[in-house]
């Protein structure tokens, strides 16, 4: 008997309203959802760690993995998408932000070593560009589409291969 292929496993960092968002709109769809947060006020939410840990864990993403960056702190986004970045292995690493956080999280990476080809792995802002909406719903349907359009482009390659 053959073993049913694993889902993919959404790591998702942050469980504020985005994050929330997040973890609704893709518990409806093909993916394992794992929260995390360092507040304690998102207990009922996420599995709740310090940051370090919560950057460990973003180190020890498997291959196939998908990684979303949601924190409450601009420096805890940079320091868990270095950590994806830099180990290599998850499939998709995107943070939330704006283009000037993005620039600003680009050149820290760049001043800390990463290559271009690791920076490039880096989707911010997330979602599909041209859906503008603000609302943490909104960005949520935007980021669900952008992932399921990797996975099909997945499924297409591994096809094709």
């Amino acid at each position: 008997m053959t073993k049913p292929p694993r889902r993919p496993r959404l790591a998702l960092f942050g469980a504020g309203p985005a994050g929330q968002a997040f973890a609704r709109q893709f518990a409806l769809l093909p993916f394992e959802v794992e929260a995390y947060d360092d507040r304690e006020a998102m207990a009922g939410h996420a599995t709740i760690l310090p940051a370090d840990e919560l950057v460990a864990l973003a180190a020890c993403l498997e291959p196939g993995d998908f990684a979303v960056i949601a924190s409450s702190s601009h420096e805890l986004d940079f320091r868990l998408a270095r950590a994806v970045l830099q180990a290599g292995a998850a499939r998709y690493c995107g943070m939330i932000g704006s283009r000037r956080k993005t620039a600003e999280v680009v050149e820290r990476l760049t001043a800390d070593g990463l290559t271009d080809d690791q920076i490039a792995r880096l989707s911010s802002p997330i979602g599909i560009p041209t859906l503008h909406g603000r609302a943490p719903e909104t960005i949520a349907v935007s980021v669900a589409a952008q992932l399921l359009q990797v996975l099909e482009a997945d499924a297409d390659e591994a096809e094709a291969g």
